[in-house]
């Protein structure tokens, strides 16, 4: 509803025009009381002075009664009176006619009757003095009237003046408690709201003043706050979809280089992977095609293709080698191509692992059974041909003389039980494992089961990190130090036998000592210890074994060989 008049100007200009009117208010009456004030400086001064001249005239009636003239200072103190400041004040504008015209007959009959005390019988003034006296008397009441109307006039100012500040002060508190405390408490509302994150609330803006113009600029910042506050909002569940997503992908990443990094890759672990990609959000079907050459190609699947939708590609090389393709059909929104490309890596690099680890496999299984050949050629092979050679002679002496082939007998029987001896060892050397990543582990299974075949203390110091050597080569050494201190269990007759394992800057040095009876290395029965085996093995790791030994010393077999470039140097 309109407001008009001065409920419709400003609040500042409407405070202001109260004050205003409450300070002009003010001034006035206190301008008016100070006039009424000075007015009335002279009433009290006046009214005495008016008795006086009433005595005054009295003492010189009384002179001429009982002297027969008057004094004449009393006379000139008459005149004075008449003449005093606050007498000649009422011939002033403010005084009114009536007591002017009073006050100007006082002086006429004074100047007519002072002339009369020198110029007329005493008697004459005496019958006048009565009369004047009345006059003097009307004319102390009429001062004493307008003195009484000065005071009433300045009451009635005083009044007015105060009872228009009082409606003026009573006009500003209705005006703050109808048109500025309920805006102003709507907004402290409306602002506790906002603090709320309610920023739909509104406040009423009807008004055409500065709480008007405070209301709508609150509802323009409560709207402008809102459109902010739901964009960040936006924003921020934009950002941690992004980052739920990244850490997704990440996740994914992670556990397909766990799959993908295991001692044996097979092929459930590339059907794995493709499910944790099925698992990410924008794919609908996953296929990985790995080539083999010559047309041989596995496919793995994931998901459910769609015949209406193409798909996309990565192609997987490793070392310009094509190992396969990584077929996909995406759903909105797209799969990172990021991520997908480093699935691709982890892809190539899984497979062309896969094909060197193969590889491998077969090499250390072909080398193994060249080795297995050559024990059983150098061993259990030659006695068997003995024991061959050893039946020929024995069907000989049964056909000419049979009485003689007991000594034959007792031969063949020593090679079965040798070649027993020597099958069972080979066995033993063949089951022989490694724990993953545990050399000393395996070195001490090992010693233990040698140490019940023998008296002598078997001695292990081994400070070889198993990570620096590759299972090759743990094999190898693991044999070797077999091979060596079963030679020295069988020939030495050692009572204390040392193994010890070392690493020497980038080299790997294996001693094997004994105290025992020692030997010839230049002896023509040295093949007959195994150190041929020994030799090829050092061979096998790319070492040199070295063997010092002589009659009556022991003997001490040391084997050399440089690790592999694993890119971190152990001290």
């Amino acid at each position: 509803m309109p407001k008009s008049g001065l409920l419709a100007g400003s609040v500042t200009g409407t405070v202001a025009r109260v004050m205003l009117a409450i300070v002009l208010l003010s001034l006035l009456t206190t301008g008016a009381t100070m006039f009424a004030v000075n007015a009335s400086r002279y009433d009290a001064e006046v009214v005495n002075l008016a008795g006086s001249l009433r005595m005054q005239s009295y003492r010189l009636a009384f002179q001429l009664a009982e002297q027969g003239e008057a004094n004449a200072q009393d006379i000139a103190q008459f005149s004075q009176t008449l003449a005093t400041p606050a007498m000649t004040s009422l011939l002033g504008l403010t005084t009114p006619r009536e007591l002017t015209q009073s006050y100007q007959a006082i002086l006429d009959d004074w100047q007519r009757l002072s002339a009369l005390l020198t110029d007329q019988p005493p008697d004459y003034f005496i019958r006048q003095v009565p009369e004047f006296v009345d006059r003097i008397d009307h004319f102390v009441y009429e001062l004493q009237a307008f003195s009484k109307q000065k005071l009433q006039m300045m009451a009635i100012i005083a009044g007015l003046g105060l009872g228009l500040i009082l409606l003026l002060a009573l006009f500003a508190i209705q005006y703050s408690r109808r048109f500025i405390v309920p805006p102003l408490h709507n907004l402290l509302i409306a602002s506790q709201q906002v603090q709320s994150r309610n920023f739909a609330v509104r406040v009423q803006e009807d008004s055409q003043n500065e709480l008007g113009t405070l209301a709508r600029a609150f509802n323009q910042m409560a709207e402008e706050l809102g459109q902010s506050y739901q964009a960040l909002e936006h924003t921020v569940e934009e950002k941690t979809h992004r980052l739920q997503e990244a850490n997704n992908a990440l996740k994914t990443l992670y556990d397909c280089a766990q799959l993908l990094s295991m001692n044996r890759i097979q092929a459930k672990h590339f059907s794995q992977v493709l499910g944790r990609l099925m698992q990410l959000e924008g794919f609908a079907a996953i296929r990985l095609v790995v080539e083999e050459g010559q047309g041989i190609r596995t496919e793995f699947q994931a998901g459910k293709p769609d015949e209406n939708q193409s798909w996309h590609h990565h192609a997987l090389k490793q070392e310009a080698q094509h190992l396969g393709t990584l077929w996909w059909q995406h759903t909105l929104p797209c799969p990172d191509p990021a991520m997908i490309i480093s699935v691709g890596h982890l892809l190539s690099r899984a497979l062309h692992a896969h094909q060197i680890q193969v590889q491998n496999e077969q090499l250390l299984l072909m080398e193994e059974r060249a080795t297995i050949a050559r024990e059983l050629h150098d061993s259990l092979a030659q006695a068997l041909s003995y024991l061959k050679i050893q039946l020929t002679l024995l069907k000989r002496q049964l056909a000419t003389s049979p009485e003689s082939a007991n000594g034959v007998i007792d031969d063949i029987d020593q090679g079965l039980s040798q070649a027993y001896r020597q099958l069972r060892e080979l066995l033993n050397t063949f089951r022989l494992s490694v724990k993953p990543g545990k050399l000393g582990d395996a070195l001490n299974d090992m010693l233990n089961g040698l140490r019940n075949q023998t008296n002598a203390s078997i001695l292990l110091h081994n400070q070889l990190p198993s990570i620096q050597l590759t299972a090759q080569q743990q094999i190898h050494l693991l044999h070797l130090t077999r091979e060596a201190v079963i030679n020295a269990i069988k020939h030495a007759r050692a009572q204390t036998i040392t193994v010890e394992c070392v690493q020497q800057e980038n080299h790997v040095l294996v001693n094997i000592a004994d105290d025992g009876q020692g030997f010839n290395p230049d002896h023509s029965k040295t093949a007959h210890y195994g150190l041929t085996i020994m030799n090829e093995r050092a061979e096998s790791l790319g070492g040199q074994l070295t063997i010092t030994s002589a009659p009556g010393e022991g003997c001490q077999i040391q084997l050399k060989f440089a690790l592999q470039n694993t890119g971190n140097n152990h001290e």
